[in-house]
């Protein structure tokens, strides 16, 4: 949330709560770690990490992880889990738009769908580079505009304007084109439109989980009355059917993430 006061920043994303959604994300940071193909012993950057999703998947394969957030009680959520994993962090309380690392000093930066929301994507593609090596990879990981994800950030933001819309911020990390403005010459860009699927019992329970634990569609179904919560519902339930689907075998259903995920390789001055 730009520009946000710290209670209301907090309960923006709701940290405790935010994490019966991350669970079901977890996908997308598996894929950027295979992209990544990260090795042992590696130095890896999770920037933005939220409840350190990305973070925990690279520390899966034994790389030094540091992650870092604004959000204090996003990086105490992922400290529980990192204990509860067994797995080492460095979590750091940074903004991925000025952070106070050494040049060079990182293997692989990533970010699962994280960087995307910080208000600056200038500063903050200027700071990827600027704290990878020359040898290493950025790994990104974005909603572009016609992700689901997008879409409801613009139904929240329709009725509660303390919601952001992130059109803009969606065009510029989810495109290639955006990419290419962003990073400029400054890195060969290799980027794929991909998926990744959530596995919910129905439409309806993940409308309700994210009604439920989602920060700002909580945030925005709080700020308006019961007939706009309501149709705030069910707009979010005709959105992700649109991206849904039922697997016959088991009647779970498979809700479709579509995302950019990108490789950029730092290029020489």
């Amino acid at each position: 949330m730009t520009g946000a006061n710290p209670r209301l920043r907090e309960r923006y994303w709701a940290a405790d709560r935010y994490q019966q959604v991350a669970n079901r994300l977890f996908p997308l940071s598996t894929a950027l770690c295979d992209r990544a193909a990260l090795r042992a012993r590696e130095s890896v950057l999770d920037v933005a990490t939220a409840t350190g999703n990305a973070a925990l998947a690279a520390a899966e394969r034994d790389c030094k992880v540091t992650a870092i957030d604004t959000d204090l009680h996003m990086l105490g959520v992922a400290q529980r889990r990192a204990v509860e994993k067994n797995l080492q962090l460095t979590l750091r309380n940074y903004d991925a738009q000025n952070m106070p690392f050494p040049p060079d000093l990182f293997d692989a930066v990533i970010s699962a769908g994280g960087v995307q929301f910080a208000p600056d994507p200038d500063a903050c593609a200027a700071e990827l580079l600027r704290v990878c090596r020359p040898t290493g990879r950025i790994v990104l990981g974005s909603w572009g505009p016609a992700s689901p994800i997008t879409i409801m950030f613009e139904i929240l933001h329709a009725v509660c304007p303390l919601v952001d819309s992130i059109v803009h911020r969606s065009t510029a990390w989810g495109t290639e084109g955006g990419l290419r403005r962003l990073f400029g010459g400054r890195a060969a860009i290799e980027a794929e439109e991909s998926s990744i699927c959530v596995d919910v019992p129905s439409v309806g329970a993940w409308t309700d989980i994210l009604c439920e634990n989602f920060g700002p569609a909580r945030l925005a179904l709080d700020e308006c009355d019961a007939p706009t919560a309501e149709e705030i519902r069910q707009s979010l339930f005709t959105l992700f059917s649109q991206f849904s689907e039922v697997d016959k075998a088991s009647g779970s259903t498979r809700i479709r993430m579509e995302c950019l995920q990108a490789v950029l390789t730092p290029l020489g001055t």
